[in-house]
C-alpha cells in the first residue's frame, strides 16, 4: 500500500488539513476492516480504484460511492477494501469544510453523502477527470482547482463559530457552551443554530468529541497510562464518565483501544 500527501495551495491552506492518496498494486479483498473514530474533521473522497465497503455502528453496510463526503461523525465506522485500492481525499478541519459546500452541514452529518447530492452540477465532471488522470499529483491539482472556485463562490465566514472552535480546541474540550455564547455575544440557541449550519454538530457535541480526541492523544502519548489519570487530565468528573464517552465514540473500552492495531482517527 502506497500512501502520499500533497502540497496545498496557499489560498486553500488555511481551510485544509491534508490532501492524501492511497494506492495498492494488488487486489485486497478480505483484508481486515479499518476502524475510523470521530475526529471532528470532514473528508472529501474520490475513488479511482475499487470502492470500499463501509460498516456502520448500527449494523448496516454500504458500498462507497465513487465520490462522497464523510461529514462530522458521532460514531465509529469500519471500512474494508473490496479489490484494488485507489483513492484520493481532502481532509478539512471543522472550521474549514463549510466554506466549500454551500449547504447546512447538519444535513450531511454522521453519514456518507454522494458528491452528486451536494455539487450536482460538477460532481460527475470531477469524477471523470479524476478517474482518467495520469497521476495522483494531477488528481490533487484538479481537486484544488475546483475547491478554489467553490471557495470563491461559497466562502462565507462565520467568525463567531470559528472563534468558538479555536477556544474549544485550545481548552481540549474543557469549556462550557454558555461561556462561549457569552464571549461571542449570542444566546445558547443562536450558537447552536450557527454550529448546526457551519459544523453539523451542536456546540456540546463538538466539545464532547474534542475531549474524546484529547483522551486518544493522551492514551497514545503516555507510557502505561492510568485510566483514572487520563480521565482527570481530560476533564471528566470520574473514570466512569470517561469510559461511557469512550464507548459511545469508539465502540470499545480504552483498554481494547490500546490493544487494537487497526484503529485510526
Amino acid at each position: 500500500m502506497i500512501y502520499r500527501e500533497y502540497q496545498v495551495a496557499e489560498m486553500l491552506k488555511p481551510y485544509i488539513k491534508v490532501i492524501w492518496s492511497m494506492e495498492s498494486d494488488d487486489s485486497m479483498p478480505g483484508t481486515l476492516p479499518i476502524c475510523i473514530l470521530p475526529d471532528s474533521c470532514v473528508e472529501l473522497v474520490f475513488h479511482f480504484g475499487d470502492p470500499y465497503t463501509t460498516h456502520f455502528s448500527n449494523g448496516t453496510n454500504s458500498v462507497q460511492k465513487q465520490s462522497m463526503v464523510i461529514a462530522q461523525m458521532k460514531n465509529p465506522i469500519k471500512i474494508q477494501a473490496t479489490g484494488k485500492t485507489g483513492m484520493i481525499a481532502v481532509r478539512f478541519p471543522a472550521f474549514g469544510a463549510y466554506r466549500f459546500f454551500g449547504i447546512p452541514m447538519k444535513e450531511i452529518s454522521n453519514q456518507e453523502t454522494g458528491l452528486s447530492e451536494i455539487w450536482a452540477d460538477i460532481a460527475t465532471e470531477m469524477e471523470e477527470k479524476i478517474y482518467v488522470a495520469k497521476s495522483t499529483q494531477e488528481r490533487s491539482q484538479l481537486i484544488q482547482d475546483y475547491l478554489y472556485i467553490l471557495l470563491l463562490k461559497n466562502g462565507v465566514t462565520d467568525k463567531g463559530v470559528d472563534y468558538c472552535i479555536h477556544e474549544i480546541r485550545k481548552a481540549h474540550g474543557q469549556v462550557l457552551v454558555g461561556q462561549l455564547a457569552d464571549q461571542v455575544g449570542l444566546s445558547n440557541r443562536q450558537l447552536i443554530r450557527r454550529f448546526d449550519k457551519c459544523i453539523g454538530l451542536s456546540p456540546k457535541e463538538f466539545i464532547r468529541i474534542t475531549k474524546f480526541i484529547h483522551t486518544l492523544d493522551l492514551l497514545n502519548q503516555l507510557k502505561n497510562p492510568s485510566l483514572t489519570d487520563v480521565a482527570l487530565f481530560s476533564g471528566y468528573y470520574d473514570q466512569a464518565h470517561f469510559i461511557h464517552d469512550f464507548r459511545e465514540f469508539s465502540g470499545m473500552t480504552p483498554t481494547s483501544y490500546l490493544a487494537s492495531s487497526n484503529v485510526v482517527y
